[in-house]
């Protein structure tokens, strides 16, 4: 039959065609993966980080209660952990003690000096004028015994007289050497209140002193509990409960997870299409999309991407990083990110 025959001409031929067709259709689609995959290993990579703080003790002591574990979720102000307070306790007490002594040995010094420091001043200018009072008189009583002991020896007057002025002298000398003596025990006295308030401020001084270390003891006291510096995440804890611990130890890493960010290395060569406030798209490994921000374009290039050769006869391409800010919580420290595109 003439189908038969047809059939028998062509059919080696639609075989052929078919097959053909087939090979290159799939070799299409195999040359289209390898180039999908080959465009996503030649992107550009950066990797994540997010903010991240030791928490450490102000004080000294022994823990006595953890209240949180790696990877909790902490909020700012939680209580992570606590610390005894026996020691500060203790030196709160002595501090208290040895203030209040100090207190009351200020109050004796000042009794004792500033309510007679008024009353020796006017006492030794009192003093002092009875003492110029007194020494005039003498003055006078010294002149008046001269002339008389002149007169005396002239037989101008009798010895009686002159004796007399001889006894008045006598007197004057005492009254201003007395007077005198009443001058330096004012001043003796002033001089001596002088000293206890010399004594008085250094009182004073010790007691602001001890003040201040009472201050400081009242406040590691309330740095027994350890809070959680913002909301985050404990990455690691470097402590155990009974453990003792010294100042300035750090007792666990807190990682803010909605502070984080993702570095890429741009090539010089493309640098200039991206500028600061850009939004950008990124792909993480597990096919995830996140948007975020050009925070930050180092101005200084960090390393080579390319290496010149003889071949090309060029220079090094030099990589500039690329900072996007993300705050996303699917965005992990040490995770790989593709960087996309502008949107």
């Amino acid at each position: 039959m003439e189908w038969k025959r047809l059939y028998r001409a062509y059919a080696k031929p639609i075989k052929l065609g078919i097959f053909l067709t087939a090979l290159i259709a799939g070799m299409g689609v195999f040359y289209w993966q390898v180039s999908l995959a080959h465009q996503a290993d030649t992107g550009v990579w950066g990797i994540a980080d997010a903010k991240e703080s030791n928490v450490n003790s102000k004080m000294a002591g022994r823990v006595v209660a953890l209240y949180v574990k790696e990877g909790d979720t902490v909020y700012k102000g939680q209580i992570m952990a606590k610390i005894d307070a026996d020691a500060e306790t203790i030196q709160k007490q002595q501090a208290q003690a040895a203030l209040a002594a100090q207190l009351a040995q200020v109050r004796q010094v000042s009794l004792s000096s500033d309510s007679t420091k008024g009353k020796l001043e006017a006492a030794l200018a009192q003093a002092q004028a009875q003492a110029v009072q007194a020494k005039a008189a003498e003055d006078l009583a010294s002149r008046d015994e001269a002339r008389y002991a002149a007169l005396l020896q002239q037989d101008a007057v009798p010895r009686q007289t002159y004796d007399s002025y001889r006894s008045q002298l006598e007197q004057a000398q005492a009254n201003s050497a007395a007077a005198q003596a009443a001058v330096d025990s004012a001043q003796s006295a002033l001089t001596e209140n002088e000293a206890n308030q010399a004594a008085q401020d250094a009182a004073k001084s010790q007691a602001d002193a001890l003040q201040s270390q009472l201050d400081t003891t009242q406040l590691n006291m309330t740095e027994t509990e350890i809070r959680a510096p913002y909301d985050g995440v404990i990455n690691q804890k470097f402590i155990e409960e009974g453990a003792l611990i010294s100042s300035s130890v750090p007792l666990f890493s807190v990682q803010d997870t909605s502070d984080n960010w993702v570095d890429f290395p741009i090539k010089e060569t493309e640098i200039d299409a991206y500028h600061v406030g850009d939004t950008v798209r990124l792909e993480s490994r597990n096919g995830n999309i996140v948007e975020g921000t050009i925070e930050s374009i180092r101005r200084k290039a960090d390393f080579a991407t390319q290496k010149a050769t003889s071949e090309r006869g060029d220079t090094d391409v030099m990589a500039f990083n690329l900072r996007v800010r993300t705050d996303s919580l699917s965005v992990w420290p040490g995770m790989r990110f593709r960087l996309i595109g502008k949107v």
